[in-house]
């Protein structure tokens, strides 16, 4: 996810900061490089030794530790992407007011790479109008912030400011990689986006289901990437999605049928400006649902089996279609693949599908990685093998590249 990568951990003084040797070693199993710079209160809850041996680097305090550079300086041109975490209230202070009175400050100081900022406090502190105004100030700047969680807090009560956990802020930063990658060619800024993720469930009984191998990977990926680039970004998730880690800042939806998927995205369509339907819908449904658990009938020979009597869902992104939401659909195929996607393309009357191949092993449901074609009205776009991140990314992209070609043409949804 991070090959090649050159990450600096900035890691302030907060009780979050157990946390951090758990996310760099998920940085260097993702295959990035790691170093490491800590506030002198940083280390009252985690040692620089532990993070020495984990990156095999010394970690830059305030003590000077490369001997023919100046400290700070020789990480800033080092980095490619930095990461504040726990930001403190205290560094967050400091940084959106430009001071530079520690190691680490002075590295951000100097800085010219992405940033991105995970801020962890009591939940006082995080509603405190200084904070939010120095927030404010570090997004208008171009910084990356992950909101903090609703949670239990050190000091023993709920509240807002507890830090997510260290895979959530992972999937953060293959995010906010899979986009610089793109050196700053998607912004969704102000966008509202609604995003259905996972296989739907079609109850049988109350112990059996009608389902799909859809784990929700895609439609998460493209949740991260869509609120990194400033969107408004509501997922729905059907049960698969349900499990899998997300943002604090994306709002969700949880739905386990077609029939409830189909309300939930009915409503958002209302108000979005980007829909993408990347949930995999189930086609059909048991008419007669049974209330009780089915039970083989020994009295019947073995070659009468059970037969189910099935009813079509409701075609939900076909009935999505409107003159001022932009509506992408997925469509998940065997064999001729692009055939079907570009008839899907017309037969729904959406403005884009994005394509893949689920026949491919490495590829497609339950896998990191993905393949895709995205067929638009006036263009068709082969995204090569990339990991899901990379592929949002592209898809994100050519999403906003084909609503400007809309726009010239008079349509109305930018």
């Amino acid at each position: 996810m991070l090959e090649g990568k050159k990450i600096a951990v900035m890691i302030t003084g907060g009780i979050a900061a157990y946390k951090v040797p758990s996310f760099v070693r998920g940085l260097i199993k993702a295959g990035a490089q790691v170093r490491v710079a800590m506030t002198p209160q940083a280390e009252k809850f985690v040692t620089a030794e532990t993070l020495k041996v984990l990156t095999k680097y010394p970690v830059l305090l305030e003590v000077q530790i490369y001997p023919e550079e100046v400290g700070h300086v020789h990480l800033a041109d080092w980095a490619d992407l930095a990461v504040v975490i726990p930001a403190t209230a205290n560094t967050l202070s400091k940084m959106a007011n430009g001071l530079a009175d520690n190691e680490l400050t002075s590295s951000l100081l100097a800085m010219t790479c992405p940033k991105m900022l995970v801020p962890a406090m009591n939940s006082n502190m995080w509603s405190n109008f200084a904070t939010k105004k120095n927030i404010a100030t570090l997004k208008e700047a171009g910084l990356f912030v992950i909101e903090p969680e609703d949670g239990f807090l050190a000091e023993g009560y709920s509240g807002k400011g507890r830090m997510p956990d260290p895979e959530v802020i992972l999937q953060a930063l293959y995010a906010l990689s899979a986009l610089e990658d793109l050196k700053g060619k998607v912004s969704l800024a102000g966008e509202k986006v609604a995003i259905s993720a996972g296989g739907t469930e079609e109850a049988i009984d109350p112990v059996r289901f009608i389902g799909n191998r859809s784990s929700g990977k895609m439609g998460v990926a493209l949740a991260y990437v869509a609120a990194l680039a400033g969107a408004e970004v509501t997922l729905v998730c059907a049960k698969s999605a349900q499990v899998l880690p997300v943002l604090p800042q994306i709002q969700t939806r949880e739905i386990t049928t077609a029939r409830e998927l189909n309300d939930v995205m009915t409503a958002l369509n209302a108000e979005a400006d980007v829909l993408i339907m990347a949930a995999a819908v189930s086609d059909f449904r048991v008419e007669n649902q049974s209330q009780r658990k089915i039970k083989k009938d020994k009295s019947k020979p073995k070659a009468t089996g059970l037969q189910l009597n099935l009813v079509e869902n409701p075609d939900i992104l076909k009935g999505l279609s409107n003159e001022t939401t932009y509506l992408v659909g997925f469509a998940a195929e065997t064999d001729h693949v692009e055939d079907y996607a570009k008839e899907k393309l017309q037969r729904k009357g959406v403005h884009m599908i994005v394509a893949n191949d689920v026949s491919q092993k490495n590829i497609g449901f339950g896998s990191e990685n993905n393949a895709v074609t995205i067929l638009t009205q006036h263009s068709e776009v082969k995204i090569p093998l990339a990991n899901k991140f990379k592929i949002a990314a592209a898809i994100l992209q050519e999403i906003q590249r084909d609503r400007h070609q809309e726009i010239k043409k008079g349509c109305s949804f930018l």
